[in-house]
């Protein structure tokens, strides 16, 4: 994922997240993905209830 789609899903700007976020990230591509998607799949079934 790019440092701009990064930055923007943990809405920071891409400064910030190369200071303090990019030693985290490297490497961890697959493991972020599997996290947001199931944080949003969590938020999209909680929206969805009566």
């Amino acid at each position: 994922m790019s440092l701009a789609e990064t930055a923007r899903r943990a809405g920071q700007s891409v400064a910030v997240l190369q200071r303090y976020y990019a030693k985290v990230l490297d490497g961890e591509e697959a493991t972020m993905n599997a996290l947001i998607e199931r944080g949003l799949a969590e938020h999209e079934s909680g929206v969805e209830k009566p």
